[in-house]
């Protein structure tokens, strides 16, 4: 079935025809017009307003913003104005390490694939909202950071979308050097929208993530996993190989499942201990499963904040 035909139709996210769309534009448009499409009423209707003052209706004014209960008790036909509230400032933070390139047999595309897919996704959602959106990662050929400044201009989802494209995973952690470069960049209170498996030191994040809430910085963490991080489902010995270090180590996954498990929920817990005590949201999305926590939990946070 063609990609258009595809979306003409959906009515739902589907990660397997999420695997069949071959550009990040058609990923991202394909999970908004999913998602929004399951809302039973969409938040998006223009920018953000509050109300203002009346004043007369003049022929051509939308009758939606007429007030029918002040004609009913004055006779007179008002029209609401509206001020326009301040927009947010949001940057999407992602984590470029080895590890974010791994894909399990179960999974619609690599943690880091997932996590293109859901922040153009968002970036499509903010720009709907007149919010301005920025990025910035680690850039392993240039060894430097790449940053893209805030922007509401439409033509910001086409910039976003083609540094997302070329985002290639490498190296060793990156969260803590990516949470230092955001210190020194952003001066205004921002929402930041961290995507990351966090397979780094707690400790070595922590104070980072202090910093930017005493700045007054809204964080949100998406926590990209795969099926077989969190179940370890293997059962032939296998080699395993570090996707940072490049070691390979051989595994029984039978005589090592316990222990890897215990070891890895106590994992979860150190970094969901860390958050709760910052308040900061943090979601688990999972290769494997539709985003819709994602995008719920990054639009109830948007809406809070207005």
């Amino acid at each position: 079935m063609a990609v258009r035909q595809h979306e003409r139709l959906i009515d739902r996210f589907d990660p397997k025809v999420m695997s069949l769309l071959l550009s990040l534009d058609l990923k991202a448009r394909y999970i908004v017009e999913g998602f929004l499409h399951g809302l039973h009423k969409s938040p998006f209707h223009g920018i953000s307003v509050e109300f203002s003052e009346y004043r007369d209706y003049q022929p051509g004014d939308d009758l939606r913003h007429l007030d029918w209960q002040l004609y009913a008790r004055s006779n007179r036909l008002c029209v609401k104005k509206y001020t326009q509230e301040t927009n947010v400032r949001i940057y999407l933070v992602i984590d470029t390490s080895g590890s974010m390139n791994y894909r399990g047999s179960d999974a619609w595309a690599s943690k880091l694939e997932v996590a293109k897919a859901v922040a153009a996704a968002m970036t499509s959602l903010a720009l709907r909202q007149n919010d301005a959106v920025g990025l910035l990662t680690m850039d392993e050929l240039a060894q430097g950071s790449d940053f893209i400044r805030p922007s509401q201009k439409p033509s910001q989802f086409g910039i976003m979308l083609g540094h997302l494209q070329n985002i290639q995973p490498a190296g060793g952690p990156r969260l803590a050097e990516l949470l230092q470069h955001m210190l020194r960049l952003i001066h205004r209170r921002s929402v930041i929208l961290f995507f990351s498996d966090l397979l780094e030191d707690a400790d070595g994040i922590r104070e980072s993530f202090q910093q930017l809430r005493f700045l007054g910085h809204e964080c949100l963490v998406f926590q990209v996993l795969d099926r077989d991080e969190l179940e370890f489902p293997f059962e032939q010995s296998s080699v395993f190989r570090d996707l940072e270090t490049q070691e390979r180590r051989t595994v029984d996954p039978n005589a090592a499942r316990d222990r890897y498990l215990k070891r890895f929920e106590s994992f979860l817990k150190e970094y969901h201990d860390l958050f709760q005590s910052l308040e900061i949201p943090h979601c688990v999305l999972r290769t494997d499963q539709e985003p819709w926590q994602a995008l719920s939990l990054f639009l109830h946070e948007r809406q809070r904040l207005m």
